[in-house]
C-alpha cells in the first residue's frame, strides 16, 4: 500500500512578555496575509475567545477571557487543521496579502526589530533596513549598519551568521544580506 505524502508542517508556541499571548511559530506552510484573522476553517470556534493576528511565519494569539492552560491543546489542534486550508482564511479590513517581496521585508523587519537588532544594540549600534529585492529567484536584503556597528569587523558575523541565516531558515530559501 502506498501512502500519500505531503510536506511536513510544524506548529509550536513561544511565550511572549504577555502571558495571555502566544506566538505560534508555523513552518512548512505559507501564510496568506498579515493582519487580523476573522475566519478560518477549524479556528472559527476560538475566534470569539482568542484574538488572532497573522504575521510572517507565525500566528500571534491572545486569549481574551480564558487561559492557555485550559484551551492550549484544543487551539493547537484547531490551528493545525486551519493551516491545511489557508486559502479559506479571511483577514480583517487591514490585512495585507503577502507576496514574496513583502514576506521578505516583514521577516527582515521582525528580525531587525527583535533578536538580531538586539545583538547590534548590545554593542552600541543598530541595523536599518534599506531595501529588499527578488530578482531571478535571488532574495537580497540591503541594510545599513549604524552607530558602533558601522565599520566593525564583527558586523559581518551579525549580518551573515545571524540575519542572513535566520532569514534563510524562516523562508526556507537562500537569502543574501548586503551592507550598504
Amino acid at each position: 500500500m502506498k501512502l500519500a505524502s505531503r510536506p511536513s508542517m510544524a506548529v509550536h508556541p513561544e511565550a511572549t512578555a504577555d502571558p495571555a499571548t502566544l506566538r505560534w511559530v508555523v513552518s512548512g506552510v505559507s501564510l496568506p496575509f498579515a493582519g487580523e484573522l476573522v475566519s478560518a476553517p477549524g479556528l472559527d470556534g476560538f475566534l470569539g475567545r482568542v484574538r488572532v493576528e497573522v504575521t510572517v511565519g507565525a500566528v500571534i494569539a491572545t486569549v481574551l477571557d480564558d487561559s492557555w492552560g485550559r484551551i492550549g491543546a484544543g487551539f493547537r489542534t484547531a490551528l493545525t487543521m486551519a493551516l491545511e486550508r489557508t486559502d479559506d482564511w479571511i483577514g480583517g479590513p487591514g490585512a495585507q496579502a503577502l507576496d514574496e517581496v513583502e514576506t521578505l521585508r516583514r521577516c527582515a523587519d521582525e528580525l531587525i526589530a527583535g533578536p538580531v537588532g538586539a545583538v547590534a544594540a548590545m554593542h552600541g549600534g543598530s541595523i536599518e533596513l534599506v531595501d529588499v529585492t527578488l530578482h531571478c529567484g535571488q532574495r537580497t536584503v540591503d541594510v545599513a549598519m549604524k552607530g558602533a556597528c558601522r565599520g566593525c569587523p564583527a558586523a559581518v558575523i551579525t549580518l551573515h551568521q545571524r540575519l542572513e541565516r535566520q532569514l534563510s531558515l524562516r523562508l526556507r530559501e537562500p537569502v543574501s544580506v548586503r551592507e550598504m
